[in-house]
């Protein structure tokens, strides 16, 4: 069997890496990129000066940023996706009837990322000490293990396949509460299936609950998971056990039908 670096070309590889480094570190300069990838200047130099050129990095100064190029691509690849009306209806719905932030996450390789989400007008959700504040923002990955839409999306998979993606990102503790173990996290999703949908108390940040469930597409393959997040006072009591678990149930119930009508048209 060939060796998956094989089937890849190393620059290409190269400057994906330098993307990388420049989005986790908010900007960088050549330097940075020459000590981050242990390169020559001139090759670090021709990396980001064919980048920005082709309008995938912008320079301010001596320092480079992610190009708005992404958000063109990114915006293409999530209204191209076949089901985006139909989850993006449904969030909006949830939204209304829950008055609260709701989302629709997929797994990218491991992590979830938003590709759907709703602001109800109401839903506000901050913190008095300026500390992290949670929005589910479009674009944005988030852990699995942290969230009440990736715990979902992770109750659905095989032992094995949970135990790949722990391995790939491990389980890295955001607050007091989040999931550290491996047999914390299987009980979790053991409680998860049960029940049919998860919740994130407190995982990703103070104060914080996301209750989730997945969503399956007519064939029986995953697709994602719609959430609903809000402050630990609101999402709570009968509001946490009945209201937004039956929301939820209702909505995800709609949507699959739809989606198993757009799949059979």
């Amino acid at each position: 069997m060939a060796d998956p670096d094989q089937l890849t070309v190393k620059t290409t590889r190269t400057s994906l890496e330098i993307l990388s480094t420049i989005r986790e570190a908010d900007g960088a300069r050549v330097s940075d990129i020459i000590d981050a990838h242990g390169m020559a200047k001139s090759t670090a130099h021709k990396h980001l000066t064919t980048l920005e050129r082709a309008g995938y990095l912008t320079k301010s100064g001596e320092v480079y940023h992610i190009g708005f190029k992404f958000l063109n691509l990114g915006e293409y690849a999530r209204e191209r996706w076949y089901w985006f009306s139909a989850v993006k209806a449904a969030v909006e719905e949830l939204s209304d009837r829950t008055e609260e932030e709701c989302d629709f996450v997929v797994d990218d390789h491991g992590r979830v990322i938003t590709v759907a989400e709703s602001y109800h007008k109401w839903a506000k959700y901050g913190t008095e000490d300026g500390s992290k504040r949670y929005r589910a923002n479009i674009g944005t990955y988030y852990p699995m293990h942290a969230t009440g839409s990736g715990l979902a999306i992770l109750s659905t998979y095989p032992r094995e396949r949970v135990e790949t993606v722990v391995d790939e990102w491990g389980l890295s503790a955001l607050t007091d509460h989040t999931i550290t173990s491996r047999e914390e996290l299987f009980v979790e999703l053991d409680r998860t299936r049960e029940r049919g949908y998860a919740v994130g108390d407190r995982y990703y940040t103070e104060g914080l609950r996301s209750v989730g469930r997945p969503v399956t597409a007519a064939d029986g393959t995953v697709l994602g998971a719609v959430s609903v997040s809000g402050p630990t006072y609101r999402i709570d009591g009968p509001v946490l056990d009945r209201e937004i678990p039956q929301a939820l149930a209702e909505v995800v119930d709609s949507l699959e039908s739809e989606l198993a009508a757009m799949a059979g048209a």
